[in-house]
């Protein structure tokens, strides 16, 4: 390449690095547990996942239907994010959060800020304000299908999350979406309208189901789900990693 080329390019370079951020080019390289990251809590996951957890400075997304164990993950990763002295946001829509639960599965009370938005939108017009305060670990919005499915909140989550892309990338924190599917339907992608914006903007996705109850002297002591990678822009897509979570101390095992 000539000189004068290269300069016409450096400049080009410069002048896309100004207007949307130093992180908008890169050398092209592999994907590795490099990337900054969450814990999900379950190693057979993280290994799946490519990076070892949830990406810093993107929007992931859990999807499940009631009971699958998406809040339990969700409630595992914030933990994980709370050791590192962070605090950390829920967004709680359908007021279903438990305290009592969430200090179960060894999510600190004190470091997380419990939100009750009036609906959707507000809750998404909050997420701007959280964000740019730099002191969270990890937001999280506590969002079911049918609410997302409203003609004036999917447009509101396609203008928010795509303003949020650059300042979500600088800040390092966690934006996770809770996705509960329809109850009483069996867990599908398909549900999903094909024009839904979460989907498009999310870098992981991930599908958990519940697969059988666990027993212990026939009392249930906890369940075992797969979880399938269904997106993954750092890693391979469409893999799944088996889990098995236990009520009684709450001791995660990981099967294949």
């Amino acid at each position: 390449m000539s000189s004068d080329k290269e300069k016409k390019l450096q400049l080009a370079l410069e002048g896309i690095q100004r207007r949307w951020g130093n992180r908008a080019i890169g050398l092209a390289k592999r994907q590795s547990a490099s990337i900054p990251h969450i814990s999900t809590g379950f190693p057979a996951l993280d290994e799946k996942l490519g990076i070892g957890g949830i990406p810093r400075g993107r929007i992931s997304e859990i999807l499940g239907a009631p009971t699958s164990g998406a809040v339990t993950m969700a409630m595992k990763i914030i933990a994980n994010a709370q050791a590192r002295q962070g605090a950390a946001v829920y967004l709680d829509l359908e007021q279903t959060f438990d305290p009592d639960y969430a200090a179960y599965c060894g999510v600190n009370p004190r470091q997380i800020i419990l939100v009750h938005p009036y609906n959707g939108q507000q809750a998404l017009a909050m997420l701007p304000d959280f964000i740019a305060n730099g002191g969270m670990e990890m937001i999280v919005c506590d969002m079911p299908l049918r609410l997302q499915m409203e003609p004036h909140i999917m447009q509101a989550i396609s203008t928010s999350l795509g303003r949020l892309i650059a300042p979500l990338s600088r800040s390092g924190c966690v934006l996770l979406f809770i996705t509960t599917l329809f109850s009483g339907s069996t867990p599908s992608l398909d549900a999903y309208p094909k024009h839904a914006p979460l989907p498009y903007y999310a870098t992981i996705r991930l599908l958990i189901q519940k697969e059988r109850w666990l027993y212990r002297r026939r009392d249930i002591c906890g369940y075992e789900a797969q979880v399938l990678i269904a997106k993954n822009k750092l890693g391979p897509a469409g893999q799944k990693a088996g889990i098995a979570i236990s009520f009684n101390d709450f001791g995660d095992k990981d099967y294949r």
